[in-house]
């Protein structure tokens, strides 16, 4: 399914080697004047030009805003925007299922019908639109006073300090490269560049967090802070896990006795009880597998002759999804919480 959201409903179109990726947002309110270029800010820090050991495939990925916006200020109507896709090659690609990918799953289901060049619509292209998406809902949460922030967590075997679970004010990061410890880059840049040279790929991780929410965001079952979060980071491809709160191995060293203001002293639980946010920072912690085109020699599967093949893989690929991938966790975050707030704000609103 392409279309996700309740009060504000974004469906994302468009596939890796189509001729243009874009999203449709419908929800957001009349007379929002968007900042364009915080929006160009957060699609740079998707972007490939960013690291050198992202894929080389580089786009303008400029925004071209079709309706919604009419000298820069919503509307009220659907927001539909479009990127042009320019720097795709479908000759490298054949009908050959590539190991981890959804190559074989989707030419199943489609009944040969699917594109999977470049990954199709299973692709991290289609983070893009995400992106642009998840910019505007940022947008409007920081009009209520809301911040969501991340950084690098680990990446191969190197690790990141993690963020202080009672902060009151967002951390000073480098928005390309965000790092509690900003020690670690190097060692990650080295690990990077090794493992690129290998022909391999690495795991890794983030931690988002996000501030000011009021107590009473998210619903208890189904509707849920954390159901919903994880919900929408799914879309992300490569996500494997998502982890919310600390476990210990005794309630007394897991719980979170209170101070003033309803605050507590520490935030074990990362800013959610029963599904509902508590006033505390919320933070989260997802995890993402390898990159799975290596250039290293495998075997795929030739889906016309339905056999195993000798494959190597010879396209343009990231060494690992982080930390140009953060936009994209952050995007998505921005578009469940602004998603839940609103929902908030129906009944509890001002």
């Amino acid at each position: 399914m392409d279309t996700i959201g309740k009060n504000v409903i974004i469906t994302l179109t468009g596939a890796s080697h189509a001729e243009s990726v874009g999203c449709e947002i419908r929800g957001i309110p009349a007379g929002v004047a968007l900042d364009m270029d915080a929006i160009r800010f957060d699609i740079d820090r998707r972007s490939a030009r960013s690291h050198s050991f992202a894929t080389p495939r580089q786009e303008a990925d400029e925004p071209v805003i079709l309706s919604g916006v009419t000298g820069g200020v919503t509307d009220g109507g659907p927001i539909a925007v479009s990127f042009t896709n320019r720097a795709y090659d479908r000759s490298e690609y054949r009908p050959v299922a590539r190991p981890s990918h959804a190559d074989y799953c989707a030419w199943v289901k489609s009944g040969g019908r699917e594109d999977i060049s470049g990954g199709g619509k299973y692709s991290g292209r289609m983070t893009l639109p995400l992106v642009f998406a998840g910019s505007v809902c940022r947008q409007l949460l920081k009009a209520r006073g809301i911040e969501v922030f991340s950084h690098v967590s680990f990446i191969g075997s190197v690790s990141d300090a993690d963020f202080d679970p009672t902060m009151t004010e967002p951390p000073a990061l480098d928005p390309f490269f965000p790092l509690a410890d900003v020690t670690k880059r190097a060692e990650m840049e080295a690990l990077l560049e090794k493992t690129r040279a290998e022909g391999d790929t690495l795991a890794c991780g983030a931690e988002c967090a996000a501030l000011g929410l009021p107590v009473g965001i998210g619903e208890p079952l189904f509707g849920g802070v954390e159901s919903t979060l994880s919900r929408y980071l799914f879309m992300i491809p490569g996500l494997r896990s998502v982890e919310f709160g600390e476990l210990k191995t005794f309630g007394s060293e897991m719980n979170d006795q209170f101070t003033e203001g309803g605050r507590t002293m520490t935030n074990r639980s990362f800013g959610v009880n029963g599904g509902i946010s508590n006033g505390m920072p919320l933070i989260f912690r997802c995890g993402f597998r390898p990159v799975p085109s290596i250039k290293k020699p495998q075997t795929g599967f030739d889906l016309v002759e339905n056999k195993p093949v000798p494959l190597t893989i010879a396209g343009r690929h990231d060494t690992a999804i982080l930390p140009r991938g953060l936009a994209a966790v952050e995007a998505a975050a921005c578009a469940a919480l602004l998603d839940l707030v609103m929902e908030y704000e129906k009944g509890y609103g001002e």
